[in-house]
């Protein structure tokens, strides 16, 4: 007989990517803020610092954006291997500083730290049945 079992495993998460839709033009977001493409940001950002990769030195931006059902979200291991995502999906703010599932709300350093990045980011929602 053959049965599905879940086994608990330990793994290592280095980053969270972030593709986010750009709904409201420069209402939203100018055109040229750093990592923005078209209608779309993609970020990675190291998910223990805070710091978004590759970001400007000494650029500094605020980011209050709606976002609603219309991001994706990967978890990186170290090798940037995806070891969870959600797609198309609401923002997961226990993950990504916002608020009601609808927005992200950052404050970006000039090192491209986000400083109001949360001290024990809370990953679980890319693991939901």
């Amino acid at each position: 007989m053959k049965v599905k079992v879940k086994r608990e495993v330990e793994i290592e998460i280095a980053f969270v990517r972030m593709s986010v839709a750009v709904r409201y033009e420069e209402e939203d977001m100018p055109n040229d803020f750093p990592f923005r493409n078209g209608d779309i940001w993609d970020v990675t950002i190291n998910i223990e610092t805070g710091v978004i990769e590759g970001w400007p030195a000494g650029v500094q931006h605020e980011l209050h954006m709606k976002v609603c059902d219309e991001g994706s979200y990967w978890l990186l291991d170290p090798e940037r291997n995806v070891v969870a995502s959600i797609e198309d999906d609401y923002v997961p703010n226990d993950l990504i500083p916002g608020s009601y599932g609808d927005y992200i709300e950052v404050q970006i350093d000039e090192t491209g730290k986000i400083t109001n990045w949360h001290k024990e980011p809370d990953v679980s929602e890319l693991f939901e049945d």
